[in-house]
């Protein structure tokens, strides 16, 4: 118990301080990485909440995580989404997935961010979801970005994609 109120107030009083120390700036450079089966979780998401605060996307998704899961603090799926959405605006790939996932309503926006990073799952995510929508020539344009980054040497890739071909069937 003892850990969970030390982890929670040391998160509070970092997201509240707006200034950096010298010492701050330096923990972020020379931070070790952190392993998912640490002795002490809570040391763990203390020190990524510190690191979070300073507006280090991989820390903001693991903090996301850890009130989506509601495991180490009470779920707090609203919290999650505000820490998914620091991380995504940063260019964090999983966290636009995260954010898609948990927003249905805004998908196409976080798949669009994480598309235009060059991330082929949001591409061919965006492909189906323009598919389901109608919207053939987006769907075309976004499968096609995917496909040739999956498979840079191919020149026809309607060869290793059927879907592909059905789509531009329908331009």
């Amino acid at each position: 118990m003892k850990n969970k109120v030390f982890c929670l107030l040391l998160i509070l009083s970092c997201a509240a301080r707006s200034d950096f120390l010298r010492s701050d700036l330096e923990l972020l450079g020379n931070a070790p990485a952190l392993e998912s089966d640490s002795a002490d979780p809570y040391w763990d998401l203390a020190w990524h909440g510190r690191v979070a605060s300073y507006g280090d996307p991989d820390s903001q998704f693991f903090v996301a995580n850890v009130y989506e899961q509601g495991k180490l603090v009470p779920q707090n799926i609203q919290k999650a989404v505000e820490f998914y959405q620091k991380a995504a605006k940063q260019g964090h790939l999983e966290s636009c997935h995260k954010l898609a996932h948990l927003l249905p309503s805004e998908s196409e926006k976080w798949y669009l961010v994480a598309a235009e990073l060059n991330d082929p799952q949001a591409q061919l995510r965006l492909a189906h979801l323009y598919r389901e929508n109608g919207d053939i020539p987006k769907a075309v344009f976004w499968m096609e970005k995917a496909l040739h980054l999956l498979f840079p040497d191919v020149s026809d890739l309607t060869t290793v994609s059927p879907d592909l071909e059905e789509l531009k069937s329908y331009l």
